[in-house]
């Protein structure tokens, strides 16, 4: 019996939905058509996720091909090592500045300091009023 070349099939697993969609990518690029089964791990991601991969699967006619082109994608890809990338000084030249150095507007800074212990102040408030009857 004569298998259809259109029915899909397994190519590869991945291990997230981002994993999948890059390698789903990566064949639509050298045009091989792929597809990833995916709905189940992201809606059942406690249950499923650790148990059942993301499926990558691609036409049976294109199968080698998808196999040869994640293999040669895989080979292409460079590993950087980031301490022997020289990115030059700063634009203006401050190495030391940090995010904290920048001045905070005033209202940020007073609800940072009092807003948990006046909402704290106002729930009592409302406690004692509810508890006192006079609800409405």
């Amino acid at each position: 019996m004569a298998t259809d070349p259109d029915t899909l099939v397994d190519l590869t697993t991945a291990r997230s939905e981002f994993e999948a969609s890059i390698m789903i990518g990566v064949l639509k690029d050298r045009g091989i058509p792929a597809f990833t089964f995916s709905h189940a791990g992201m809606t059942l991601q406690w249950e499923v996720a650790g148990s059942l991969p993301f499926r990558v699967c691609v036409r049976k006619a294109d199968l080698d091909r998808a196999r040869d082109a994640l293999r040669e994608a895989r080979s292409d890809s460079v590993d950087i090592d980031w301490n022997e990338v020289a990115v030059g000084p700063p634009p203006d030249g401050n190495v030391s500045k940090q995010l904290d150095d920048e001045p905070r507007p005033f209202v940020l800074e007073w609800l940072t300091r009092w807003g948990l212990a006046v909402l704290a102040v106002g729930m009592a408030l409302w406690a004692v009023w509810v508890a006192s009857g006079r609800l409405f």
